[in-house]
């Protein structure tokens, strides 16, 4: 039996099978936004479309990562050890929940953004340029999970009880991790973004705050890592 095999076949399932719902809601939600916005503005479809498909093509990113660390999973092989299988369901499962919350937040500012065009088209730069920052920052959890993810993927492992345990806590620390910082850097990139359709004399300002606000959001996600990184390297 190649214990290898097994875990990348389970890893690359769950890296995919998870890591494409988040995107998934998000993009959904940007689209349902655009619809609505069309539905009141249609004079203004064109912009409308045009900020849907930007906002779900970066939306989009979390679920590439998941889609990348399912084909490494599928194509690694490896010795055929309980250290290495589990190493990949866990990368699998890492990617997976990692890419969650940040397809999910960098939904919002895209929704947000499509219904800012169609109340003021004429605003449609400043309103894409914050939704890009802002769906930015919400992917730095995700990057951090592939980060993680990799390692496992590509880190030699002792075959031992502690370090087998140790594999699977590093995967759900930095998965789990992930989703929140996601979420919640989302939420705040929706806020600022829907600010600045209201009054985009406001952007410099509502931009800086989004960002510092995301970044103390974004240290959750850096305990995760850290803690991820210790079970990996220390036991």
């Amino acid at each position: 039996m190649d214990l290898a095999l097994i875990g990348s076949y389970v890893g690359a399932a769950l890296a995919m099978g998870i890591g494409a719902i988040g995107a998934g809601i998000g993009e959904g939600y940007a689209a349902g936004k655009a619809g609505e916005g069309i539905s009141r503005q249609p004079s203004s479809s064109g912009s409308i479309t045009r900020t849907m498909l930007i906002g779900q093509a970066i939306t989009e990113t979390s679920s590439i990562f998941a889609l990348l660390v399912a084909l490494i999973l599928l194509f690694r092989g490896g010795e055929s050890t309980t250290a290495t299988m589990l190493a990949y369901i866990f990368a699998g499962v890492c990617i997976g929940l990692g890419a969650l919350g940040p397809g999910i937040g960098a939904g919002l500012p895209a929704g947000a953004a499509c219904q800012g065009v169609a109340r003021k088209p004429e605003n449609e730069n400043s309103i894409m340029l914050n939704m890009i920052i802002g769906q930015a920052v919400t992917q730095t959890s995700v990057i951090f999970a592939l980060v993680v993810a990799l390692l496992l993927i590509f880190q030699n492992h002792a075959d031992t009880f502690m370090h087998n345990v140790a594999i699977c806590g590093a995967g759900l620390a930095m998965g789990f991790g992930a989703i929140g910082p996601g979420i919640g850097a989302g939420i705040a990139a929706y806020n600022a973004t829907d600010s600045i359709g209201y009054k985009v004399g406001t952007s410099k300002v509502v931009t800086t705050t989004m960002l510092l606000g995301q970044s103390v959001c974004q240290s959750t996600a850096i305990y995760s890592l850290v803690v991820a990184m210790i079970l990996m390297f220390m036991f």
